[in-house]
């Protein structure tokens, strides 16, 4: 096996970085507690797993090499982001947040990680880079997936317990309708900024 801790470290510093992921499990946390966390965390981690299944197949990398599937794919992610921070800001608007219906907040997770086509690319330009020349290759390329998705449980659990203190302070009145509207505000940006860019091709 290649640097098993050089990559955990890669890794972890990749997974600690906010993205769209941490948007979704922060704003699902702020309106249904610890339990939405764990299950939006749930279904983000489900979506890499499934992305990792993916590279095995050699499916993300058929994405990957096509521009044109790939920018698709990051549109469809980046709407669906986008609709997700809309419904973020209709929820400020009202008097009290209504509570996710137990199953959303995992749907919500897994369908966030699987309209990441990032996550494809690191599976098969940055994970492969760590596997072992001679050997079992599926053995080391499946330990080193679970790696990876272990540590962006903890990461995005860790972002929700924060998010759950910050609940229990400002939950009620209008510290709520501000927490919805930086939710839903910075969904949108990261949902509009990825559509640009899919289009632009950057």
């Amino acid at each position: 096996m290649a640097d098993i801790a050089g990559y955990t470290a890669l890794a972890a510093l990749v997974v600690v970085v906010p993205g769209a992921d941490t948007l979704v499990v922060v704003r699902n946390t702020l309106s249904g507690g610890p339990g939405s966390a764990v299950r939006t965390t749930t279904g983000v981690c489900t979506g890499l797993a499934a992305w990792a299944l993916l590279s095995s197949a050699g499916l993300a990398a058929a994405v990957a090499g096509s521009p044109a599937l790939f920018a698709m794919l990051r549109v469809a992610g980046a709407a669906y982001l986008v609709l997700l921070g809309v419904q973020a800001l209709i929820a400020a608007s009202r008097a009290a947040e209504p509570e996710l219906p137990v199953g959303r907040d995992w749907r919500q997770g897994a369908l966030t990680s699987l309209g990441n086509p990032k996550v494809g690319v690191f599976y098969t330009s940055l994970l492969p880079q760590f596997l072992p020349s001679h050997g079992s290759a599926l053995g080391a390329a499946t330990l080193l997936a679970s790696i990876h998705i272990a540590l962006s449980f903890l990461s995005l659990l860790a972002y929700g317990v924060l998010a759950a203190r910050m609940g229990d302070i400002f939950r009620e009145g209008r510290w709520r309708k501000v927490l919805e509207r930086c939710a839903g505000t910075g969904l949108c940006a990261v949902g509009l900024w990825l559509i640009v860019s899919a289009v632009t091709g950057n």
